[in-house]
């Protein structure tokens, strides 16, 4: 199987750190996004990673792949907090794409709703429900990396040591440290 990525995308990263650690040998192959020429086009007509070869079949999106691999929770519970933490890395995503546009094109009523959104996640979860092997937890883990890697101006630790603490255990996963994204300006 090959594993489509970028290395900035933390949807990829959840993918590549539990890879790792469950000892799925996935081929990686980092592709340009946003570029006419990227060679995940043909196979994959949006061009978004993470991106899934297996054999014949093109399988995009974070949870569809989780799914293929066998690797959603099983219980209600367990998909509820995955479901809370995809839900948490998409408004850090749309937040992330608005402060990309030149200031004059920025709308403030979606910076402000994405950040309020994010608030309220963090706020309402309990980081001792998620183990940071779990798939949950590594998309908390992604999301929270993310905000450190690449969407700094998310102060997501101010307020929340019990969070902080929790990730900065998580963190300590090899797979996380092999993995991380660049840095970013934002």
């Amino acid at each position: 199987m090959i594993l489509f990525f970028s290395a900035g995308s933390p949807y990829a990263w959840i993918i590549r750190i539990l890879a790792r650690e469950r000892g799925l040998g996935l081929e990686e192959r980092e592709v340009p996004l946003r570029d006419p020429q990227s060679p995940l086009l043909p196979l994959h007509p949006a061009g978004r990673v993470p991106a899934l070869l297996d054999g014949e079949a093109l399988i995009a999106e974070t949870p569809l792949i989780l799914a293929h691999l066998g690797w959603l929770p099983a219980d209600a519970a367990g998909r509820a907090r995955l479901g809370r933490a995809l839900s948490l890395l998409d408004g850090i995503a749309v937040w992330n794409r608005e402060l990309r546009r030149p200031p004059e094109l920025r709308s403030p009523a979606v910076l402000a709703l994405e950040e309020g959104r994010a608030a309220r996640i963090l706020d309402a979860l309990d980081p001792a429900e998620f183990d940071p092997a779990s798939p949950e937890g590594t998309a908390l883990l992604c999301t929270l990396g993310y905000g450190e890697r690449r969407h700094r101006v998310w102060r997501w630790r101010e307020g929340r040591g019990r969070l902080a603490a929790w990730f900065d255990d998580a963190a300590r996963r090899p797979a996380f440290a092999e993995t991380l994204p660049p840095l970013s300006g934002i």
